[in-house]
């Protein structure tokens, strides 16, 4: 559940959101993306938005690496690898990998790059490190550092936290409903 909330981003903005389980981070992502129309206010989206949920399947289990990401996109094949490389959340020995096949934190990494290799001018992350190895997790926070556009992240991983740079929101919860005697 969120409470009343006031926010404004601009292009190449950085907000953090962070508070307890329950403050409603994840539902502000949510509305924010368009997913879910808030209790009252309104939410006015300009520009192409990329959402990652916490919970997200980048591909079917027999598909590689490298078919999940290029997956509805144009270009060929050559084009794919090179962008995923770019990306510096793969190596090239694990394209040929199936989805199936990866660890959570690996299906998160490609969730990601899905999302990063699209273009988007507001990516919304939600625990955009859950399931990384502190190595893997440094990868993602490299590839949002190379990010020119807005970006909303959720997260309650402490190292992100600290070497974040930009604006950051706390959520507090909302109190609990009266109940009815």
């Amino acid at each position: 559940r969120l409470g009343r909330t006031d926010l404004a981003l601009k292009a190449g903005e950085r907000l953090l959101v962070t508070g307890a389980n329950g403050a409603g981070k994840s539902t502000l992502l949510q509305a924010l993306a368009g997913e879910l129309a808030p209790d009252s206010g309104t939410v006015t989206r300009r520009g192409r938005l990329g959402h990652l949920a916490q919970e997200s399947r980048p591909g079917r289990p027999d598909e590689t690496v490298l078919a999940a990401f290029a997956r509805d996109r144009p270009g060929d094949r050559a084009d794919h690898a090179a962008h995923l490389l770019s990306l510096g959340l793969f190596a090239r020995e694990h394209f040929a990998v199936p989805v199936g096949r990866l660890s959570t934190g690996q299906r998160r990494r490609l969730a990601l790059a899905r999302l990063l290799g699209r273009p988007a001018d507001v990516l919304l992350l939600d625990e955009p490190t859950n399931h990384l190895s502190p190595a893997l997790a440094e990868e993602v926070e490299a590839a949002l550092d190379g990010y020119g556009g807005a970006l909303v992240v959720v997260s309650h991983d402490r190292r992100l936290c600290r070497r974040w740079r930009g604006d950051r929101l706390t959520l507090s919860a909302p109190p609990p409903a009266a109940s009815a005697r």
